[in-house]
């Protein structure tokens, strides 16, 4: 007979709960005026920038080709299961910048541009003290963690710049996102059905 876990359920809620997914496309922070002047454009003529419209999940890592000239990888971060069981640490986690040079899209010019991908435990740090209770839930699977990304540029939508707009933008990437990712790397780290991270399988083995 399986031994019951009589914390299990109450931890899943919980981490459920905390750890709820964003969409890949999360509300945008709310842009900062950096001077008083009115712009010369409308700025309906302003759009967001998509940094990494196509992303690829491979066992070891995150890697975008983005349109405005740069390659952002970011390798999952190295787990010693171990060390968090004991109690020692709680899981790593890891981000990368990137930079883009200026760009002039629609007669809007953008500078400044600064892209930032993350991977992190889906396990908030007050939960890892379970991890006994938790592990088991993840059958041997890997560690699930989230991949996020966040961004930051100034605009200016006039023909001779003396305003600047910063503008300020953040969101993940779930699997859905991802159509050839492979399936084993697909996390349910919610526990209902829908994968919502990504397993990370490099761990230290002692």
């Amino acid at each position: 007979m399986t031994k019951k876990r009589p914390h299990l359920f109450f931890l899943l809620s919980a981490l459920i709960f905390f750890v709820l997914p964003s969409s890949k496309g999360a509300a945008q922070e709310k842009a900062l005026p950096m001077a008083s002047r009115r712009p010369e454009i409308s700025p309906a003529a302003i759009e967001n920038l998509s940094f990494c419209p196509e992303v690829q999940v491979s066992r070891t890592s995150a890697l975008c080709e983005s349109s405005y000239g740069f390659t952002a990888r970011l390798d999952f971060p190295q787990v010693d299961l171990e060390s968090v069981l004991a109690g020692e640490q709680f899981f790593p986690n890891t981000e990368a910048p990137f930079s883009a040079d200026d760009q002039v899209i629609n007669g809007v010019q953008y500078r400044n541009i600064a892209f930032v991908l993350r991977w992190e435990s889906t396990t908030p740090d007050f939960l890892q003290v379970y991890m006994t209770d938790i592990l088991p839930g993840w059958e041997g699977k890997g560690v699930p963690y989230r991949l996020l990304w966040r961004a930051s540029y100034e605009t200016c939508a006039a023909e001779s710049c003396e305003t600047w707009t910063e503008i300020k933008d953040r969101g993940e990437y779930l699997p859905l996102d991802i159509p050839d990712l492979l399936e084993e790397l697909a996390a349910d780290s919610n526990f209902n059905g829908v994968p919502a991270s990504f397993w990370n399988t490099n761990l230290t083995v002692k």
